[in-house]
């Protein structure tokens, strides 16, 4: 399992007022613990997701998902941010002009009280973000690119009980199977995948509570009539949880 989102945090319960302070500066460390987490795309624009954009040398593209995380400040490291939006083309073969999304890392620090700055590892430069936090609300942090506007929402804080799920793909010959494509959706929503390697395993972590895993076989690999796709799993705090599921291979 692979994740470039660092998952960490502390659970801060101070007001806002405590960063009124704290302009071009990483605030303290109550004030980072307080907006970390992890945030999904929520509009663009305004506009729910999935948002159809522009179109481009003649590709449609709709704005499908994205990913932001926001963390503190380490022992060697700066407080950091984390973020991808994808940006898929419906054309066959995209010309390379055509933006299918972007991604970028960086250290952040506060501007405002209400605004974030970010300084991009991956030669963007710097620019800003607007920062919204309303009691009873999940905390918001919206940005530019491309030309439109992303707004994120806290969909986690990284001190939330969390455990890892494991599954493992085999055969009818109890060999495992590789090539199979994954798709984890946690209690929350968040939604991880990927595609098993030659252990024919692929884990993924995320929040305590039901796990629904769906997965497609490899062409040479069909799903039994009595296997339910897809399957429910029980992720537990602190824990690492394994599932097993078979495969008939033609």
């Amino acid at each position: 399992m692979k994740s470039r989102f660092v998952l960490r945090a502390w659970l801060a319960t101070f007001p806002l007022v405590a960063i009124l302070s704290c302009v071009n500066s990483v605030g303290g460390r109550d004030d980072q613990d307080r907006i970390s987490g992890l945030y999904i795309l929520e509009s663009v624009d305004g506009v729910a997701i999935r948002v159809p954009l522009a179109a481009q040398q003649g590709c449609n593209r709709t704005v499908q998902k994205g990913l932001f995380t926001i963390s503190r400040e380490g022992s060697d490291h700066p407080p950091q941010y984390d973020w991808s939006i994808a940006i898929p083309a419906d054309c066959a073969p995209v010309p390379s002009q055509v933006d299918q999304g972007g991604d970028d890392v960086g250290n952040w620090s506060f501007k405002t009280s209400t605004a974030l700055s970010f300084f991009s590892l991956m030669g963007r430069g710097g620019y800003g973000a607007s920062l919204e936090e309303v009691p009873g609300n999940p905390a918001a942090v919206t940005f530019a690119y491309g030309g439109n506007s992303y707004r994120f929402v806290r969909l986690m804080r990284f001190d939330d009980p969390q455990g890892v799920v494991y599954v493992s793909f085999v055969d009818q010959f109890g060999e495992p199977v590789a090539g199979v494509v994954t798709s984890f959706v946690f209690a929350n929503g968040l939604e991880q995948g990927g595609t098993t390697p030659a252990s024919g395993e692929f884990g993924n972590r995320g929040v305590v509570g039901e796990c629904k895993i769906g997965f497609t076989p490899p062409s040479n690999y069909t799903v039994p009539a009595s296997q339910p796709n897809p399957i429910s799993v029980t992720v537990l705090d602190g824990q690492a949880v394994r599932t097993t599921v078979t495969l008939t291979k033609l």
